[in-house]
């Protein structure tokens, strides 16, 4: 594991969580609550921290497009029961902020999985 790729990833998983935030706040089609922000905020970073400290052989997107799926759906799951709509924008959120993630830590910041 390496210490760059880890950083990186987190930070990235900080950024998304930010992202996320405001896309939710912009819709208004929920209100956000503490736990709400919490709740969304740590599981982006948890895509990021789980992108960086794995090391699954396999294509780099698929990676992290994978990563944000296992990652999300341990959140989503329960969205499911208030918004169909809503566990789907999630969940495909969580893919592609994991694709984006792995994405940046691959080709921009050169620190590919080891």
């Amino acid at each position: 594991m390496s210490k760059k790729r880890l950083i990186v990833c987190v930070i990235g998983g900080i950024i998304a969580g930010f992202i996320c935030i405001m896309g939710i706040k912009s819709t208004g089609r929920m209100e956000l609550t503490t736990p709400i922000i919490l709740s969304t905020f740590g599981n982006r970073i948890l895509i990021g921290f789980v992108i960086g400290i794995s090391c699954w052989k396999m294509n780099y997107l698929l990676h992290g497009a994978l990563m944000g799926l296992i990652v999300t759906l341990s959140a989503s799951i329960i969205i499911i029961f208030d918004s169909l709509s809503g566990f789907w924008m999630y969940t495909i959120a969580g893919v592609i902020y994991g694709l984006l993630i792995e994405l940046c830590a691959t080709k921009l910041f050169k620190a590919p999985m080891t």
